[in-house]
């Protein structure tokens, strides 16, 4: 495949003139179009992946305090684009050929992309080499940062949703903590039944609201047309574009999301050239991805008027997450709580909490724009509560790290980002309970459908490695993680040798 530069490669350079440098992710915040000035990698949104090998300043925590314990919220890492991504592009390109309706730039698309197709969609959503470097990475760092954790006797427990990409993110996670210390020890499992505390907004009722969700659909079309410039970025690939989208019956809205994806999916790949020579410029990227991103804000955050009930369900996530913390500290036995889920419930488990102001409602698109850039759920994104001590038990500091970086909360602090827990665990407390009473309102007054919710908590422990669990009418065992990285290792070794 003959050399083509990025979408990336292509902003840098229009941009080149105008760089300064990278700007650490907690800056005092700079506006949409200063960030993407100086890293324009962002556009990326929810396949950004962020520099996770840069180590970012700490704060050295207030005199006599120690850490000794941490939990772990975490998004799976870098990951190929998904097979139905990969295929509904092909497909348009195929047709447009087949149709003679490709322009000189876009018969150089459809063949390299083709080349391309031939690779990527045996590795439908699969977590990448990158991915998998990326989840060592952070738990190294977590381990060399805070060593005081992992002395003496360390036990962590990790669950994960039972997507593969999100498996072997945890597998690569604890393989990580593994051989940086012999002596810990870990009980791990993967299973829809984690659902209710791992991703609560798949919740019947959280999502099937035909009534109301259908309508977010309906503010979303109609302003992706009117702010993106369509006809300019499809003209590009094909002859009379607009009269060819129609006739060829074309998603130009999902089609170009979906390439959008792919090109910025590169990022989240090793030795893959790009194939997409300028179908994206840098005039497109602001109003593409204010448009392309609505979605998503509609959904997952605090938007004016959206009936989503997204950051609601993420209480679930946030009780587990306290009473966990809570009952591990009382008892010593666990100095790990590790979970690992998807963008889509870290993202409104950030607005619950307003993390860094991401939880701020936002009555635009542009507002939402600004207040939550999606390049701040990355890939391998996650939010960890690091805990401090200093002699009495009840003595305990919490400190907020988001994507690896010092965190805030609408709290009042101790000192700089380090926050008494009575405080974080009572201002979060009455986040869950205005919630949930929200949610049980809307059930009450027949607003929503009569279906089963999501139990808050229907598991108390995943099980030991020695047992088998039953979830969800499967039975699933839980390995041992050097085990859990050996059959995923070998599953896409095997279908890479099917795929050549």
């Amino acid at each position: 495949m003959k050399k083509l530069s990025s979408l990336l490669a292509i902003i840098l350079l229009a941009v080149c003139n105008t760089l300064s440098g990278r700007t650490p992710e907690n800056a005092p915040k700079l506006s949409v179009e200063e960030t993407l000035r100086a890293a324009p990698e962002k556009a990326g949104g929810l396949m950004y992946v962020y520099d996770y090998k840069e180590d970012a300043p700490m704060t050295p925590a207030p005199k006599g305090y120690k850490p000794f314990y941490v939990s772990h919220f975490g998004r799976h890492g870098a990951r190929y684009a998904t097979g139905t991504q990969y295929k509904l592009v092909k497909k348009v390109l195929d047709k447009a050929k087949a149709d003679g309706s490709l322009t000189e730039r876009g018969e150089r698309l459809h063949e390299d992309y083709t080349a391309f197709y031939e690779k990527a969609i045996y590795h439908d959503g699969e977590l990448s080499e990158v991915g998998i470097e990326q989840q060592r990475t952070i738990a190294g760092r977590l381990g060399r940062r805070f060593p005081e954790v992992f002395k003496g006797k360390t036990h962590a427990v990790a669950i994960s949703t039972p997507s593969h990409r999100v498996i072997l993110s945890m597998a690569s996670f604890l393989d990580a903590l593994q051989e940086m210390d012999r002596s810990f020890t870990v009980e791990e499992s993967y299973s829809e039944a984690y659902s209710p505390v791992l991703r609560p907004n798949w919740s019947p009722l959280a999502k099937d609201r035909p009534d109301k969700m259908d309508k977010l659909t309906e503010q979303y079309i109609p302003y992706f047309n009117e702010t993106v410039d369509v006809e300019g970025i499809m003209g590009r690939i094909l002859l009379n574009p607009m009269e060819t989208v129609k006739r060829l019956n074309i998603n130009a809205e999902r089609f170009l999301c979906n390439l959008f994806d792919i090109v910025n999916g590169n990022g989240c790949l090793r030795d893959e050239e790009a194939v997409y020579d300028g179908i994206f410029t840098e005039a497109d990227l602001i109003p593409f991805i204010r448009a392309a991103w609505f979605r998503d804000y509609l959904f997952l955050t605090r938007y004016k008027g959206s009936p989503s009930l997204f950051p609601d369900y993420a209480a679930y996530t946030l009780k587990d997450i306290l009473d966990r913390a809570d009952e591990d500290i009382a008892s010593g036995d666990v100095q790990l709580r590790l979970r690992f889920s998807h963008d889509s419930s870290l993202i409104p488990f950030m607005a619950l909490l307003n993390v860094d102001g991401l939880g701020e409602t936002a009555s635009t698109p542009e507002e939402a724009l600004d207040i939550f850039p999606l390049w701040e759920m990355p890939m391998g994104g996650s939010l960890q509560l690091v805990f401090y001590r200093r002699g009495a038990k009840d003595d305990i500091l919490v400190k907020l790290l988001r994507n690896e970086r010092e965190a805030s909360l609408p709290v009042d602090s101790v000192e700089g980002p380090y926050y008494r827990w009575t405080d974080v665990s009572e201002y979060c407390r009455k986040l869950i309970d205005s919630s949930l009473a929200g949610i049980s309102s809307l059930q009450v007054h027949g607003t929503m459908p009569s279906k089963p919710m999501w139990r808050p908590l229907p598991f108390q422990e995943p099980p030991s490695a020695s047992r088998s669990f039953q979830s969800t009418g499967t039975l699933t065992k839980v390995l041992p993680v050097n085990s859990l990285l050996r059959r995923f290792l070998r599953h896409r070794a095997l279908s890479e040798s099917q795929g050549s």
